[in-house]
């Protein structure tokens, strides 16, 4: 009974209940984690489509503008998670959204992270068909996502430890691999290091600003999943110090060297890959041109071999277990907010579930769709909650605290789906990031000071200290 009681709790992993003090975390513990999620050929297919888009100079700075908007949203939303000791998901059931209306930042933050899931198996899949020349049948993809699934199931629930231990170790030879891919590729394509640094835009002729505004709409997008998933594990955190400095190295990692490692590997390995599939495939060379950034796995096989092949398991296998364990603990607070028997071990083959949903969907292909909303999903929730907790919780529950917790804050979820809309369907503003930002920090304290104010006296009072919350 003991030994069943200690498995069912390793398995949940205080999904539901606040971080103990002697489990708390420094940042370079974490930053293993922030660092680790975002180095995956998810992240560089981005990269290189944000370089391709804007050429590497401007794909850099939007990067760097990325970092520092990156940085200031993680920071401030994973210290009120630092201070709670709570999951992304679930504070929202205390800043922002109420018990039910957290249902629906956990569907966003589902949609961001689950997405992620599928984007990454797909193109594992891929390289697994491209390393073992494979066609690409119903019996070989039940076979390989199984496979998947299985293992990114069973390292979720057993081995996250094991996963968060070896995610520097997977981070250093992953960055040995492409510095020697860089390198060795540079030998034979005639392309200076110099060349690969500076590249113009590579769909078409350049358009002005709006390289820029391309390239940050891509990398937008990623950091502001990267802000949301990068709370998980700051609610280990032991200070805002160590909070800051893990979103920063995970930012660092994602727009800066995954940019440079996706836009250089691409830039100079392209002709190879497309003469590969050209020669292998009877593909044309523009065909062949649109189909290789959509399988940057087979850059990684053709400019790396065996070991390129291994090292990129590594380093995805540990982001699609880091994905499955924050998507589990979104799952696990739907089910607690409607007072639903579960827990995360559920959670988690249900998330790997809907990832293959997903995948069937075609998810790859819908990339640029996939991204633009991701960026104004992602950071209207976290708006939302920071100015929740910031200022307006300050103003309205000030006699009673700031563990006053809603049934459903009407006017988050209102704030959402509207500043959504109007970030998605105003086409006249090529940056829907900063409509949708602006549009939260307006419109959700009007709503919530003045026409949805909170009913304190049917707000919960039950911030967890240890215990699970109860709905």
């Amino acid at each position: 009974m003991g030994f069943s009681l200690n498995l069912k709790q390793k398995m949940d992993d205080h999904a539901l209940e606040s971080i103990p003090d002697n489990e708390r975390k420094s940042w370079l513990q974490l930053s293993n984690n922030t660092m680790g999620v975002c180095s995956t050929i998810a992240i560089m297919m981005f990269g290189a489509l944000a370089t391709f888009s804007a050429g590497m100079k401007v794909g850099l700075l939007a990067g760097i503008v990325t970092i520092l908007i990156g940085t200031a949203i993680g920071f401030l939303l994973g210290d009120i998670s630092r201070k709670e000791g709570l999951s992304s998901t679930v504070i929202t059931r205390y800043y922002g959204f109420g018990v039910k209306g957290s249902v629906v930042s956990s569907i966003v933050f589902g949609f961001m992270v689950l997405g992620f899931l599928a984007l990454e198996n797909a193109l594992l899949y891929n390289g697994v068909l491209f390393f073992f020349k494979m066609k690409p049948t119903a019996l070989n993809a039940v076979v390989i996502y199984g496979i998947f699934t299985l293992a990114w199931i069973s390292l979720a629930l057993f081995g996250i430890k094991l996963v968060y231990r070896v995610a520097g170790v997977t981070l250093l030879a992953l960055t040995i691999v492409l510095l020697y891919m860089i390198i060795h590729t540079m030998g034979f394509s005639g392309i200076s290091l110099g060349e690969s640094m500076s590249f113009g835009r590579q769909f078409g002729p350049s358009q002005g600003i709006m390289d820029f505004v391309a390239a940050f709409n891509i990398l937008i997008g990623s950091s502001g999943a990267l802000a949301l998933t990068a709370a998980d594990s700051c609610r280990y955190a032991r200070t805002g110090k160590d909070v800051f400095l893990a979103n920063l190295t995970g930012m660092l990692v994602m727009n800066i060297g995954m940019v440079i490692a996706g836009g250089t590997i691409a830039y100079i390995g392209m002709e190879k890959v497309v003469n590969h599939y050209v020669a292998t495939r009877g593909l044309t060379h523009q065909a062949a041109s649109a189909v290789a950034l959509n399988d940057m796995a087979s850059f990684f096989i053709i400019m790396a071999g065996v070991i390129g092949f291994i090292v990129l398991f590594l380093a995805n296998g540990k982001a699609q277990v880091l994905n499955t364990y924050s998507g589990s603990l979104a799952m696990t607070n739907v089910f607690s907010a409607f007072g639903w028997k579960g827990n995360r071990a559920l959670s988690v083959v249900l998330c790997n579930i809907i990832a293959l949903i997903m995948i069937a969907m075609n998810i790859l292909g819908l990339v640029a769709k996939w991204l633009n909303m991701l960026g104004v999903l992602t950071t209207c929730l976290a708006t939302i909650v920071i100015i929740d907790h910031y200022w307006v919780k300050k103003i309205t529950h000030r006699e009673v605290g700031v563990h006053v917790c809603d049934t459903l804050n009407v006017a988050g979820v209102l704030t959402l789906i509207l500043a959504s809309i109007a970030a998605l369907t105003m086409s006249f503003i090529p940056m829907p990031f900063v409509t949708s930002t602006v549009i939260s920090i307006v419109l959700y304290p009007i709503l919530r000071l003045y026409i949805f104010k909170p009913n304190l006296a049917s707000s919960q009072h039950d911030h967890p200290t240890g215990a699970e919350i109860k709905a």
